[in-house]
């Protein structure tokens, strides 16, 4: 039994609880955001964190118990000011809370002319061609000549965000694998290069902030299991948005089997978001010894019959390709980690060209591009790169 003593001085311990430190580390105050956004808070406390809660416009949208504190939600396209909100609350009791505004975008931040930037790789048969100079070059947009304004080779910075499928089927060894192979990625990366991990089932498991320290970036997975179905769509979305608001290369590299089961989000809206975007694409793709590379998924489940299933993985390859990225096949969890370092040495391969559209008319029309290389019909090269953008 208590004494009242006892119960005084755990009164006063309660009381006296310093309230924990809480950081919303995405979005940034002063961004204006769109769409699907990740919510993400960091708490600093002496003690145990019961949960955090997540508000947006006063309207709870989520809470987690247990980190990483971070959600996704949708808050539509309306070009409106938000008000984050984040409450962390310590097993003693103590509350900590942070709130940050993210402005409505503004008629003088529109530009009007924006630099599109094209990542191009030219290949002769399997080998990369890398002596290339802008003069080489030829850019169209809608069929039309356009001026090459910037011009950059492989020592260009990359922003990269790493994306990887953590569902039920990835437990044990393809889990552990999949984080060797991210893990090869980044230490690689150079000095100028950050990157972004985001580990997802039909939840987000694990993001890291966008740095250029591998072990930032790594930080935290040895609690992260695989459990779940997988929401692709919602996640690719995400990291989508995540990579347009970088500078340098833009790159997503997806990890999955690509078959989504849980997403709210179809992949024709991914599709939209992946069009209008300067981020590249590439999909390595988990898929069983002997499996026909064209075969289309057999499943059903709560949101999706067979055809649609077949329709979202038909997409999904129609949105890498349009990206300029490409689909690298993976049959054996062995084979993840040199895919991923054989993709970063892709990415040093690439020209970046960029140059201002000529005829920009904000309607959300598509733009077809193409790159040639002067003289290529002689010279047998392959020129790879994004056939065109959403004009918005």
């Amino acid at each position: 039994m208590r004494t009242l003593a006892s119960v005084v001085i755990l009164v006063a311990a309660v009381a006296s609880a310093a309230p924990p430190a809480v950081e919303i580390t995405s979005p940034r105050a002063g961004s204006p955001v769109f769409g699907a956004v990740q919510f993400s808070v960091a708490v600093k406390t002496s003690e145990p964190i019961a949960g955090v809660r997540f508000f947006i416009d006063g309207r709870a949208v989520g809470e987690k118990a247990a980190p990483p504190f971070s959600i996704i939600t949708m808050l539509g396209d309306e070009n409106v000011e938000h008000l984050f909100r984040a409450e962390a609350v310590t097993a003693s009791g103590a509350v900590g809370s942070v709130e940050i505004r993210t402005p409505a975008l503004q008629s003088n931040e529109e530009v009007d002319v924006e630099l599109r930037q094209l990542y191009v790789r030219v290949t002769k048969g399997a080998d990369p061609v890398l002596n290339l100079t802008k003069n080489d070059f030829v850019v169209s947009d809608d069929a039309k000549a356009q001026q090459i304004e910037t011009f950059a080779s492989g020592d260009a910075p990359l922003a990269a965000v790493v994306m990887l499928d953590a569902s039920t089927s990835m437990a044990g060894v393809p889990l552990k694998e999949a984080i060797s192979g991210a893990t090869a990625f980044f230490r690689a990366m150079g000095p100028l290069d950050e990157g972004q991990l985001m580990v997802f089932s039909d939840r987000l498991l694990h993001v890291s902030p966008f740095t250029t320290v591998s072990e930032v970036l790594l930080a935290g997975l040895d609690g992260v299991r695989a459990s779940g179905g997988t929401a692709l769509n919602d996640h690719l979305y995400l990291a989508l948005r995540q990579a347009d608001q970088r500078q340098g290369r833009r790159v997503v590299i997806l990890l999955s089997d690509g078959v989504d089961s849980d997403s709210a989000l179809p992949m024709s809206e991914v599709r939209r978001v992946a069009r209008s975007s300067q981020a590249i694409i590439y999909w390595i793709r988990l898929q069983e010894k002997g499996e026909d590379s064209q075969a289309l998924p057999n499943l059903y489940s709560t949101w999706r019959d067979k055809d649609s299933h077949r329709n979202e993985f038909q997409q999904l390859t129609e949105t890498v390709l349009e990206s300029g990225g490409r689909i690298v096949p993976v049959t054996a969890f062995d084979r993840i980690k040199p895919t991923f370092v054989g993709i970063l040495a892709e990415l040093r391969g690439q020209y970046v060209l960029g140059y201002y559209p000529a005829d920009r008319r904000h309607d959300g029309s598509w733009h077809a591009v193409g790159v040639t290389v002067k003289g290529d019909p002689g010279r047998g090269l392959t020129v790879r790169t994004r056939d065109g953008y959403l004009d918005y």
